[in-house]
């Protein structure tokens, strides 16, 4: 199969001679043609030289024509013969020696068959045999006063000098053309493997990070052209890749050690069963560690879902007040009077929403709150639509806030910045992402602010449902 820098090379040096060949073209016609006219011109002064001097006196009532001596008004290289109406020849240049056939014989024939009145001057090309090509200028001879035709003069130039200097320019063109071709096939060439040399690095790198699976090797970006930001979509491409492939390796071994604690758990008291050991609380902990992994298995089918975009929603106009009243209700339930849950409403708070999508995020980010924060305190959910575009929704509670560098990592699927508590009090660290995936669905965003000790801050924020534009 051919190569692309061979293709390259073949298109770069067809164009190149087409347009030479058409440059070539144009100067062998150019110069032709050129050559021709200063014939033509030459050949126009010497007739009209002798015509000047073309004499007709009246001898005994009859009209008589005196033509001048041809020699004086040529150049050597210039044939001249006079011939009366009838085609004879009455007079030529010495230079015509024995030869006594007309000029140009066509043309004669061609004029005589014309009126008076309908003769033109006319050029032609002759090639007598034997004879080098000649370029003839026929001129009929008329009497001024009566119109009448008295004969022909043809003045003839040759044209040998003229096809030698063609022949040597097409020779000369034809060479510079062999030479052009060579030297653009080899700069084409050299182009060619110069401009695609990324896109080599591109293959090596990519057949190399195949074949060694490093996910770590980039490929150098030399140039800011459409070659180089091909090499730097493949580097972003990598980097997207390897943050997946990661993301992937932690998340299985993530789902591995959340798998283990149950199922030993579960093992431990499956053993007891067997040797007639096991109590009512042996049961409850298989039902119980049985009922962890549903749930942690349920919302990994979730996440995934919405990562494939495959998660079902239901989006109608919602009006988030009585959402939010609900979840303050279901509040209270959790909080079970340890903590205060309380709401603020600011106007209208309508979007374009999935009830039961939103109602899923909020009583986690309320469970969390109500979780993380201390006895007597405080958790508030406040929903405004401050510029009309957007509602913003913010769960705020007095907490033990969130250390700086874990905020960064909150939304991670498995991530818990308490680990030891969070499993105790039954949770995967899937809750956060889940609500960050829900969030994402409807079209908004979710963020997170802390200060350690005073409280920390979910704040979610959604397109306002404008009827206009549905």
């Amino acid at each position: 199969m051919m190569s692309i820098r061979t293709r390259l090379t073949i298109w770069y040096s067809a164009i190149l001679v087409l347009g030479f060949l058409l440059f070539g073209a144009g100067v062998y016609f150019t110069v032709s043609l050129t050559l021709i006219r200063q014939v033509d011109a030459s050949l126009d002064q010497s007739a009209s030289s002798i015509v000047d001097q073309i004499k007709i006196i009246m001898n005994g009532g009859e009209r008589v024509i005196r033509l001048p001596q041809f020699d004086v008004f040529r150049a050597s290289s210039v044939y001249v013969e006079a011939l009366d109406n009838k085609g004879n020849i009455r007079g030529k240049s010495t230079n015509v020696g024995d030869f006594n056939e007309q000029l140009d014989p066509a043309k004669i024939t061609e004029l005589s068959t014309k009126s008076a009145v309908e003769q033109k001057p006319v050029y032609n090309n002759v090639q007598h045999l034997g004879a080098p090509p000649l370029r003839v200028y026929t001129y009929p001879l008329v009497v001024n006063d009566t119109g009448e035709l008295f004969g022909y003069l043809q003045v003839a130039a040759s044209l040998e000098d003229i096809e030698l200097t063609k022949h040597g320019l097409l020779l000369t063109l034809l060479v510079i053309g062999a030479l052009v071709l060579m030297i653009s096939s080899a700069a084409g060439a050299a182009m060619a493997r110069r401009a695609l040399r990324p896109m080599t690095e591109i293959t090596n790198a990519a057949l190399e990070i195949y074949r060694t699976d490093d996910l770590d090797r980039r490929v150098d970006v030399f140039t800011n052209d459409e070659v180089g930001r091909l090499a730097s979509a493949f580097n972003e491409m990598l980097d997207r890749l390897t943050r997946l492939f990661r993301a992937q390796q932690r998340f299985v071994a993530d789902v591995s050690h959340e798998m283990r604690t149950p199922l030993t758990v579960i093992r431990g008291n499956v053993d007891l069963l067997r040797m007639g050991c096991a109590d009512e609380e042996s049961l409850d902990a298989i039902t119980s560690e049985s009922e962890r992994m549903t749930r942690m298995v349920s919302n990994m089918l979730l996440l995934s879902q919405a990562d494939s975009g495959a998660l079902p929603m239901h989006l109608q106009p919602l009006d988030l007040a009585p959402l939010i009243a609900n979840i303050v209700r279901s509040g209270h339930i959790m909080a079970d009077g340890r903590v205060e849950v309380n709401s603020v409403v600011s106007g209208e708070a309508i979007i374009q929403g999935d009830s039961d999508r939103l109602k899923q995020v909020l009583l986690n980010l309320v469970d969390n709150a109500i979780k993380h924060t201390p006895d007597g305190g405080k958790v508030i959910i406040n929903a405004a639509s401050p510029d009309g575009h957007n509602v913003v929704i913010s769960v705020t509670d007095t907490g033990i806030g969130i250390p700086p560098q874990d905020l960064a990592h909150v939304f991670e699927r498995f991530y818990r910045v308490d680990k030891s508590r969070s499993r105790a009090q039954g949770g995967a660290g899937l809750g956060l992402a889940i609500a960050k995936s829900f969030v994402e669905a409807h079209g908004g965003q979710i963020d997170v602010q802390s200060t350690m000790g005073e409280g920390t801050a979910f704040i979610v924020t959604l397109p306002a449902y404008r009827p206009y534009l549905v």
